[in-house]
């Protein structure tokens, strides 16, 4: 300034009619600039400053990504930009002791539940294995079509249980499995030859109003017979015994057999091809 105020011409070497008083316009401005500009850097150094102090709080919280949130703000030039990086790398390796650790629970969390449910799988394996060496009551299963399935389905939770029982790689487990598969083979051995007579005799009654005679036979019940006019129509037999071919099977009928009367000599049949009575249920 005071240089060009004795000599504007140095100063503002591009202005074709340099004055004093221009001379001083431009030392006035550039102090605001100056002015301006200093207040922008503190505050920008203050709102970094409080940036860390929050980054700091989360970290202690616990609170990682509001921490890396707030520290990502703070720009290069900040002179808090260096503090601000130290405490990112704090953070991503807190942020990474604290994914193992989750991990490690997690795991942990799986290994008590797993050590659970095998405990609670052995109690129900004894359960099993205690209610069939007391006696189970099969004569509730007889009567009605809806019994014998319910009498399907328990051979098929047990099956289950077996085959779960037999992967284990627990050996206890194992044992009990197969001390269990032992008695479901024998019971179902005298079992299914009771619910294929049971099956024909209910559905013999139901049958009955409709004029068709329903009766199994053969070693173990393992053939079914239906006789009725309405089995003179091959095409009647067929649909009959396409209805019926599902839960033959699942019984473990080894032929279904179609006259239409008493007294004729042969048979329509079809052969079902089932597992052996002794073969664990599987739906």
């Amino acid at each position: 300034m005071i240089v060009g105020l004795i000599k504007p011409g140095i100063i503002l070497k591009w202005d074709k009619k340099p004055t004093r008083l221009k001379v001083f316009g431009y030392w006035v401005l550039s102090l605001v600039v100056i002015g301006v500009l200093g207040v922008i850097t503190t505050d920008e150094e203050e709102v970094a400053r409080t940036r860390i102090v929050a980054a700091n709080s989360y970290i202690e919280k616990k609170e990682y990504d509001l921490a890396k949130s707030s520290l990502d703000l703070i720009k290069v030039e900040n002179k808090y930009y260096s503090e601000a990086q130290e405490l990112l790398a704090k953070v991503d390796s807190l942020i990474a002791i604290s994914e193992e650790e989750e991990r490690l629970a997690k795991l942990e969390e799986e290994r008590l539940a797993a050590e659970e449910d095998k405990v609670k799988f052995k109690e129900q394996l004894e359960r099993e294995l205690k209610s069939i060496d007391e006696g189970i009551n099969f004569s509730k299963y007889r009567g009605s079509i809806e019994n014998i399935q319910i009498e399907l389905v328990l051979f098929g939770t047990w099956a289950k249980n077996i085959k779960e029982g037999e992967e284990s790689e627990d050996k206890e487990i194992q044992a009990l499995a197969k001390k269990l598969k032992s008695r479901v083979i024998r019971i179902q051995a005298k079992e299914f030859p009771l619910m294929r007579k049971d099956y024909a005799k209910v559905v013999a009654n139901k049958m009955w109003e409709n004029d068709i005679d329903v009766s199994s036979s053969g070693s173990g019940h393992t053939r079914i017979n239906f006789t009725g006019g309405i089995f003179a129509a091959n095409k009647n037999k067929q649909d009959f015994q396409n209805q019926l071919h599902e839960i033959l099977k699942m019984l473990r009928f080894q032929q279904a057999r179609y006259r239409w009367y008493k007294g004729q000599n042969e048979y329509t049949y079809w052969d079902i091809k089932p597992a052996k009575d002794t073969d664990l249920v599987e739906f």
